[in-house]
């Protein structure tokens, strides 16, 4: 019970920042229950001095008031929240099952004929959405006009005290993934620049980076996907931004931050803002669609890769110093020597890995039709093949089941999310990337730095990172064939493996060329801090020299 008291303290403390932040001067009445609620929560309401029974649940926990007393002239605010247990958190990481369960029944049926048959209906339907997809979504900026007359400054200087200046980062949840991998370096890279660091989450999900956050107490994260209504996070960043001097705003696929940039432009110009993008959906466009459609409002685009580059080019217009490229690559070890590729033609043993999040994007059920094809060749032809499968998600529980379903179980080896990929991979020959859609993904910079050859759909970017040979068609039944006649070809073919070699070194080469993330980055949030101190500079500057004119002879 004292552990859940103290925990239960820490979840207060994060709604009293949020509320006291958002209603400085404003009473605040705030109804907190535990787990769940009968109300819909978060939830902001005028004060009511009536209650429902509802709020008397056995979950309720009790209330806290902040701000100025309540008065007649001054009517407060009602707020509900409900916070959830480490249970509850913990439960949505190892969500498992079936999820074709919850589907139609058609779906349901082919499913049990083929799972891969059910995978090749729902690529026929993404193909097909990314066919229509220039007519169903906007493609064009959003207006953003600096008016007709000169604008008054809407908000008075900061109330932030003289603080030191500070970076809001807006992610979109904490599990794991490409873009919330770069959100938490960029963190790090934001706090090396010498700026205290805001973090807000756009939506509730597992939590499996909230440990790699940094310890550092520069970093304050706000729990705005737990107790913050969406309708309230314009206002909200707006007082955060005065209240705390934050000077730039770095969005990594987080919608509700997206959503405060008018309020952000026109209360507080100075800041600059910037985001990273990494795949375009096919569903919708994804991020990059939003972020381009919100491009007027954005400084500075930071991608990928060339072919998000091209996107923000042709579609949306976006050319110039606005659009920066930093490749997800370590720096430090640029020049590095990439270990030699390991697999030999005419080798009998072979190792295949699958890194990756189990969700259907990642395509696991396609990586083991693949697997099961490529076990019943080796047992053929004498090739004792072992295959590693790490990640975890909704798909995990599927996987398992398939893996009893085909008699995989034994060659098969399931490892968790925190597996140390660098290694397993270094100890790989093949890696599997069937994807349905990728930005460019990072895991085939870490297998072929360890002299792994990564076999991928050739979506999104990753042709700029994989040679032709490596390559093989988004659609699931032929990106089967295609996966095993690859790894036959080079177990078989000789000279084969040693082209694939030199086909993935003169790619890695090339975008060590390019500029990282961390280096564009960096350079953005240091700009940003110098234009900021020579702002305050130039009034001391300008103070001095009256000072010393007015002391002057006459």
């Amino acid at each position: 019970m004292s552990q859940d008291r103290d925990y239960i303290d820490q979840e207060i403390t994060q709604i009293r920042f949020i509320y006291e932040t958002l209603y400085p001067e404003t009473p605040v009445e705030t109804h907190m229950w535990w787990e769940k609620a009968k109300l819909p929560t978060p939830a902001v309401q005028p004060q009511d001095m009536s209650y429902g029974a509802e709020m008397m649940a056995l979950t309720y926990i009790g209330n806290l008031r902040t701000g100025p007393q309540e008065t007649p002239a001054l009517p407060g605010k009602r707020v509900f929240v409900t916070i959830p247990s480490p249970r509850q958190v913990a439960v949505r990481e190892s969500a498992g099952g079936v999820p074709w369960h919850k589907r139609p029944r058609k779906y349901r049926a082919i499913h049990a004929l083929s799972p891969i048959l059910a995978e090749q209906m729902k690529y026929q339907i993404e193909a097909r959405r990314w066919r229509k997809l220039p007519a169903r979504h906007k493609f064009s900026r959003l207006a953003c006009s600096r008016g007709i007359f000169e604008t008054q400054k809407m908000t008075p200087e900061g109330r932030h005290g003289g603080k030191d200046p500070a970076i809001l980062i807006g992610l979109h949840w904490l599990d794991v993934g490409g873009a919330e991998s770069l959100g938490i370096d960029s963190i790090q890279w934001a706090l090396d620049a010498g700026l205290r660091v805001f973090v807000m989450v756009g939506q509730e999900g597992p939590e499996r980076l909230l440990a790699k956050l940094p310890d550092d107490p520069r970093l304050q994260l706000i729990r705005t996907d737990r107790y913050l209504p969406r309708s309230q996070t314009s206002a909200f960043v707006s007082q955060l931004i005065a209240q705390e001097n934050i000077i730039l705003t770095h969005n990594h696929h987080c919608v509700p931050l997206y959503d405060a940039l008018p309020t952000i432009k026109l209360r507080h110009p100075h800041v600059v803002n910037l985001d990273s993008t990494h795949i375009v959906e096919y569903a919708d466009g994804g991020y990059p669609r939003i972020s381009g459609v919100w491009s007027n409002y954005i400084d500075h685009h930071h991608v990928i890769s060339g072919d998000l580059e091209r996107f923000y080019k042709e579609r949306f217009r976006v050319y110039g110093s606005k659009l920066v490229l930093g490749r997800l690559l370590d720096d430090s070890r640029r020049g590095a020597e990439v270990a030699p590729v390991r697999i030999k033609a005419g080798q009998t043993r072979c190792r295949v890995a699958f890194v990756g999040r189990m969700v259907h994007q990642k395509r696991p059920v396609v990586a083991l039709s693949i697997i099961r094809r490529l076990r019943a060749w080796g047992k053929r032809n004498g090739v004792d093949f072992r295959f590693d499968m790490v990640g975890e998600g909704p798909y995990r529980g599927a996987v398992e089941h398939l893996l009893t379903r085909y008699r995989l179980a034994d060659v098969v080896h399931l490892h968790p999310a925190g597996t140390d990929v660098p290694a397993l991979l270094g100890d790989s020959d093949i890696l599997l990337v069937p994807s349905s859609n990728e930005g460019l993904a990072l895991v085939c910079y870490e297998a072929i730095e360890a002299g792994c050859v990564p076999i991928c759909s050739e979506v999104g970017a990753q042709a700029e990172i994989c040679p032709p040979e490596t390559l093989v068609a988004w659609s699931p039944l032929q990106a089967v064939r295609d996966s095993v006649a690859v790894v036959q070809r080079l177990l078989r073919e000789e000279g084969f493996a040693e082209t694939v070699e030199a086909g993935q070194r003169a790619r890695m080469q090339a975008l060590q060329a390019d500029p990282s993330a961390r280096e564009v980055l960096d350079r953005l949030y240091r700009d940003a801090l110098a234009a900021v101190e020579a702002e305050q500079q130039l009034p001391k500057e300008t103070a001095k020299r009256r000072k010393t004119k007015s002391k002057a002879p006459a």
